[in-house]
């Protein structure tokens, strides 16, 4: 096997300006996906009042079809990323997102509004896969990987609570002759389209060229960031080189040799799953509250208190995700038990201060969980086929996200809060053992050995 030595080159380069400038770029982006991902869950009572529809129907048209777009969206993309690089995939997808953003407000139907919400999750799919995900395992070091995509998402969880903030002073207004569910939208199009240009910025990732065999280019970027290395943080160790496969096609069924096969059904099982845990309460916590007989305002000020814990919970990964004794294996897999047990509680809360308080815990453990998945699954493959093979199983994640959110509401409805949170305990045990029994440890592990 040909041996190179670009991998093992931005294996040595500790973290420097070129790393933060990258960080924040990647973050902004990623903002921007998980605003559309909590806005849905502020805006389906206005929009069921709007096109006079059932609060189930208004949650399938704005949330439920942005997931389906997002499942088509995370292969295509990702395809993309493989074929024709990750800097081509991220300038692309944002670009959508923006132009169907924009339109939303104007659906004369909802079923218009739902094929716009489609569109605006082909854009999203990819987002966090390629921009966050694949970007970083590619950049960092196997020593701060896991801190520098936790850094980034911490970043970009300022979104729930920027989302909630804007929804508590828009949503129950008017403003200019659009309601304010229709501002998020406005506001939401308008960032996006102003932080595309920054795009550019970005560099193709050195990894991706080298297995393209376009070295020259992979050298070149490389060398600028050594450059910055070494006038911030002295003299570099010799890169040792590490084994590279270039590939231009990759067959499905290479997941499932007998290298990647377990990892793959692991992850194919936990991608499908895992939704119904995290998005069940991410997406739906404000249907939830409203169906509590909590007014629309007093559901808006709840939400505001709950989603600041996101934030919290990313900053708290910070300092555990590359933690070798609670390795990234058992923050997928413990955490997400320990949220499908949080959800019980919230489903059967009744007052204010039960709702609040454990919609806060939920919020604390979700992106523990989150940052570490996302580090966890990128991880697992090679650079080769690490887009197609993580957009593959990230896609199918995406796929879950529309059935359990085309389906918990109908049990919210049927049988309310504390039977749908029953469903979601259940996912969060199969996700435990899945994930307890097949998965690998990872946490600190070189990339390529990880990988290989």
């Amino acid at each position: 096997m040909e041996q190179s030595t670009i991998a093992g080159r931005l294996e040595r380069i500790p973290w420097t300006s070129f790393h933060t400038r990258l960080i924040i770029l990647l973050a902004i982006g990623e903002f921007f996906e998980l605003y559309d991902l909590f806005v849905g869950g502020f805006v389906t009572v206005p929009v069921s009042n709007y096109y006079n529809i059932s609060l189930a129907a208004s949650i399938y048209y704005v949330v439920a079809l942005l997931f389906l777009g997002a499942f088509v969206g995370a292969i295509v993309f990702t395809l993309i990323g493989d074929l024709w690089g990750r800097r081509t995939a991220l300038l692309f997808n944002l670009a959508l997102m923006s132009l169907a953003y924009l339109a939303t407000p104007f659906a004369p139907s909802p079923e218009v509004l739902g094929a716009l919400r489609f569109v605006a999750g082909l854009g999203v799919g990819p987002e966090a896969l390629i921009v966050l995900d694949i970007m970083i395992s590619e950049f960092f070091p196997a020593k701060i990987r896991g801190r520098a995509l936790a850094t980034a998402y911490t970043i970009s969880w300022t979104a729930p609570l920027a989302t909630a903030l804007l929804a508590y002073y828009l949503v129950p207004h008017t403003y200019l002759g659009l309601q304010g569910w229709q501002w998020m939208f406005v506001i939401g199009g308008l960032g996006i389209l102003l932080f595309l240009p920054f795009r550019f910025l970005i560099p193709e990732s050195p990894r991706w060229l080298e297995v393209k065999g376009r070295t020259a280019e992979a050298e070149r970027i490389v060398a600028k960031i050594e450059e910055v290395a070494v006038r911030e943080k002295g003299p570099l160790p010799p890169p040792v080189p590490v084994p590279v496969v270039r590939a231009e096609r990759v067959p499905l069924g290479e997941l499932f040799n007998e290298e990647y096969r377990r990892r793959t059904i692991m992850l194919w099982i936990f991608e499908f799953l895992q939704t119904g845990v995290y998005y069940g309460f991410a997406s739906l916590a404000p249907a939830v509250l409203y169906s509590k007989g909590f007014t629309l305002v007093r559901t808006l000020e709840y939400s505001v208190l709950i989603y600041t814990s996101y934030f919290l919970s990313s900053l708290i990964s910070i300092f555990v995700i590359d933690s070798v004794k609670f390795d990234r294996k058992w923050q997928v897999a413990l955490v997400a038990l320990l949220m499908g047990v949080d959800g019980l509680a919230f489903g059967y809360s009744t007052t204010p201060v039960q709702v609040v308080a454990t919609g806060f815990i939920f919020g604390l453990l979700a992106n523990i969980f989150s940052n570490a998945f996302h580090q966890y699954g990128a991880e697992l493959y090679p650079t080769r086929i690490r887009a197609f093979a993580d957009g593959v199983q990230y896609s199918l994640s995406r796929l879950g996200n529309y059935v359990w959110l085309s389906l918990l509401p109908l049990v919210l409805k049927a049988y309310g809060a504390f039977a749908m949170y029953a469903v979601v305990f259940a996912m969060a045990v199969a996700v435990f053992l899945d994930v307890g029994i097949l998965g690998p440890r990872a946490s600190q592990i070189e990339l390529e050995k990880l990988s290989k």
